[in-house]
């Protein structure tokens, strides 16, 4: 097996099965421990996976990492541009929207050509390049200052939360690491909990954004209540998840071919 093969099934079968140990992808891979602790290394590097003592572990499963955004882009790319089209569906011309950084918000930008005399704030410098480079001319656009985390092209420190602060807009779209009944939204990293926090204040209607893989969990920090959310915009949700959310006020929006039979209510 190649090593670039047998790297791709160590990935996969890390993310399936969440913890590992390198005795057992040993034996499934039929190669050397050596061999696989390299792999490890290397993939830990990537940060497609994180390599701890006698195994790895799914990056998804870690509370506090961040997820590098060369690998989020990867992942449920198909389920993030159905999110982004539905979401982009809720802006009105002339709304002022804050976008917050990631690869869902980015799908929502990439549909905004239509909308007339937006004002578009957000905090990740590859949206507002995009939409920069696409001469988006009905869109006058804000990009907040920070310090630029390298990973996830996201400015971000005390101006960035300080600025969020001190605005008022009619929409924000909100990123999620998780979402829950019990815990609400919550994220990686503190610094960007606060930030995140920041701009659901100062928003009138909060949409919420994440993929069916977000749903129902909980990482390291605490952005808002579920209360909070005025809309989830997902790819798919079980039914008895979507009833729960709907009795705490909250709008669930997915796409009309979804395999789940109670949608859009």
């Amino acid at each position: 097996m190649l090593q670039k093969e047998r790297q791709q099934r160590i990935i996969k079968y890390v993310n399936e099965h969440k913890k590992v140990t390198i005795q057992e992808l040993s034996r499934l891979m039929d190669t050397s421990v050596v061999t696989i602790r390299a792999d490890l290394t290397v993939l830990d590097k990537k940060g497609y996976l994180e390599k701890v003592r006698g195994g790895a572990m799914a990056a998804t499963e870690r509370f506090n990492y961040e997820i590098p955004v060369t690998n989020r882009t990867k992942r449920n790319a198909f389920e993030k541009r159905q999110i982004g089209r539905l979401a982009a569906d809720l802006v009105e011309d002339d709304d002022i929207i804050i976008l917050d950084s990631g690869t869902t918000t980015m799908e929502i930008a990439k549909n905004l050509s239509r909308k007339k005399n937006l004002t578009v704030i957000t905090h990740d410098i590859q949206i507002g390049a995009y939409l920069s480079a696409n001469n988006y001319k009905n869109c006058s656009l804000i990009v907040v200052g920070g310090t630029l985390e390298p990973r996830t092209f996201t400015l971000l420190g005390f101006e960035t939360l300080n600025y969020y602060k001190r605005l008022k807009a009619n929409k924000v779209f909100l990123g999620c690491d998780a979402i829950s009944i019990d815990y609400g939204v919550t994220n990686r990293t503190l610094i960007e909990a606060d930030i995140k926090a920041a701009m659901v204040n100062c928003a009138d209607t909060v949409c919420a954004v994440a993929d069916n893989t977000k749903i129902g969990k909980t990482v390291f920090a605490h952005v808002c209540d579920i209360t909070d959310i005025d809309v989830l915009i997902t790819d798919s949700i079980p039914s008895s998840q979507q009833d729960a959310l709907m009795q705490k006020g909250v709008r669930v929006i997915v796409p009309e071919d979804s395999n789940d039979d109670r949608q859009n209510r």
